[in-house]
């Protein structure tokens, strides 16, 4: 059993002698004055450019197609389910976007980024810029004011509607530069930016095209493929910024209301480790206490045994 020791009183947790600087600088911006405001406590107060109709509409769009998926099953969409939710939650989104994109846990070539960040793309999540970005600031801000996403404004305010108010384009445009300025001066992250939404609408396209030539089953394809999938995987996502903020235990006494829960690991490949996670930021295993499994942390471990992986941040504050 690993011995898992508290993070010392007064000290980052992030420090450690083998973490990369510039990556360091990156993922921990130091808060400015306008980030400190606390939110309204009025719900419309909240939304001072208006609702983003676009994305409620998405979201309801996908939420009532993993309903009707359920009239609709054949055993090639659900096996589809289980391989794109792996791809899209697990590669995508905590390895792509999260432990790689935002907090620099590891280094891989450049068209291995590229294939995660696609990946993460798929899920319909935001767009890498804007994944990181808000990212970050939760991790400076966490459950203080100027936090995008935490339970103290409402939990159902962490859970999705902190992203339902409209920004307008010069506020993402801020955003991306004070909190993600290594992803901005890419042109590829930009362009992610703009017509992230493209990529899951082809998918689509083409799973209903595919469903319907080889298995007759389009709309079992789309229904389960695309809008079940994708639901999973945001109420995955979700529950990370709601319920790992309420419920759980803790190893690390961080000065944010950050828990460890065991279902919402067991969802969201390792992410559920949650107060492991806000006490050592940069490390790649989330997973600190032997029992405590992280099916992200695995997959990253093979990329190193194949050399597809550097720099991997996965010593534990044990060994330290």
């Amino acid at each position: 059993m690993i011995d898992v020791k508290e993070a010392p009183k007064g000290a980052d947790p992030n420090d450690s002698e083998n973490q990369n600087q510039e990556v360091s600088q990156t993922t921990k911006p130091q808060p400015v004055a306008d980030e400190d405001r606390p939110l309204p406590k009025r719900y419309r107060d909240r939304f001072p450019h208006g609702v983003n109709w676009g994305n409620v509409v998405w979201m309801a769009a996908m939420h009532a197609g993993a309903v009707a998926a359920f009239w609709f099953i054949t055993w090639q969409a659900v096996v589809l389910f289980f391989v794109l939710h792996w791809v899209t939650a697990c590669l995508g989104v905590t390895l792509g976007y999260h432990r790689l994109l935002t907090h620099g846990s590891l280094i891989v070539a450049k068209p291995l980024k590229y294939f995660f960040t696609v990946c993460g793309v798929l899920s319909a999540e935001g767009s890498p810029l804007f994944w990181v970005a808000t990212h970050r600031k939760h991790h400076v801000r966490s459950d203080m004011d100027g936090d995008p996403h935490s339970p103290r404004d409402g939990f159902w305010w962490s859970h999705f509607l902190w992203f339902e108010p409209r920004q307008p384009r010069e506020e993402l445009e801020a955003l991306y530069k004070r909190w993600a300025p290594d992803l901005y001066k890419e042109p590829i992250h930009r362009f992610f930016d703009r017509f992230f939404i493209m990529f899951p609408v082809v998918l689509g396209i083409l799973l209903f095209v595919v469903g319907q030539v080889w298995f007759q089953a389009g709309w079992s394809f789309l229904f389960w493929g695309l809008c079940a999938r994708m639901v999973a995987c945001y109420h995955s996502t979700w529950l990370v910024n709601s319920a790992t903020h309420v419920w759980g235990y803790r190893n690390y006494p961080t000065p944010d209301n950050s828990r460890n829960n065991w279902w919402v690991a067991l969802l969201s490949y390792g992410e559920g480790w949650h107060n492991n996670h806000h006490a050592y930021q940069r490390l790649a295993r989330h997973g600190h206490r032997w029992w405590e499994l992280d099916i992200t942390y695995m997959v990253i471990w093979v990329l190193k045994k194949l050399r597809l992986a550097k720099n991997v941040q996965d010593t534990l504050p044990s060994a330290a």
